[in-house]
């Protein structure tokens, strides 16, 4: 199990919006929320990414369970570029990158040859490191990067692109991308077809068909 609510509650300025709901996740499930405007349904998604608190419930989030929430307004930051944004999501295998350069550059020291202690310890720290950075795709970043971006319409922005020169529907497909990027265990979208054209939205079907964590959609 991903996720449980057990009665959960909301009320705006004395009106009741969310009454006793009660639903389960598991891993692999892919949920449509549907219901008219002013139903609920993005109350209900910020209460579950714990932006916003509720009044009476329970929620159980499984041990380390990731979500992803694809919010109304974008989580970007604006004076980045697009390229440098997405790396973002990558933050720790760029880390263990620059670990491998710096270990690559002491190996390569005349003095560490004559220890062969040390030789040996900064040898066995780099083979475990390589092992690391390849099982976790650190050689496929640039190539998951290019895909994502492509498939969302990023195709011809340059990397340097800053993000506040986008405009809203362009920042949307931006945060969107990003959130694809890091793959949570529970990816939350609101309304995500909004600033979509066909073949983006084409895309983001296919996408979404093989995607390996679990969905919940409005």
């Amino acid at each position: 199990m991903l996720l449980q609510l057990n009665d959960i509650s909301k009320s705006y300025v004395g009106e009741l919006v969310l009454s006793n709901i009660t639903m389960k996740i598991e891993s692999g499930d892919r949920i449509g929320l549907v219901g008219v405007n002013g139903a609920g349904k993005s109350t209900l998604l910020k209460i579950i990414a714990g932006d916003m608190p509720y009044d009476n419930g329970e929620i159980y989030i499984g041990k380390e369970t990731k979500i992803g929430y694809l919010r109304q307004n974008s989580g970007l930051q604006m004076d980045n570029t697009i390229w440098n944004e997405m790396l973002n999501v990558f933050s720790n295998l760029l880390e263990v990158e620059k670990e491998l350069r710096e270990l690559e550059r002491t190996m390569s020291e005349p003095s560490l040859i004559d220890n062969t202690k040390e030789y040996e310890r900064v040898l066995n720290r780099y083979a475990e490191k390589c092992d690391w950075f390849m099982e976790h795709g650190g050689y496929e970043i640039d190539a998951k990067i290019r895909g994502v971006l492509h498939g969302m319409g990023f195709e011809d922005f340059p990397r340097d692109t800053l993000i506040h020169k986008l405009s809203g529907g362009q920042k949307t497909r931006l945060d969107l991308a990003k959130i694809l990027l890091e793959q949570p265990d529970l990816l939350i979208l609101d309304e995500p077809t909004n600033h979509l054209d066909l073949a983006t939205l084409a895309w983001l079907e296919g996408y979404l068909r093989s995607y390996p964590g679990t969905i919940l959609v409005v």
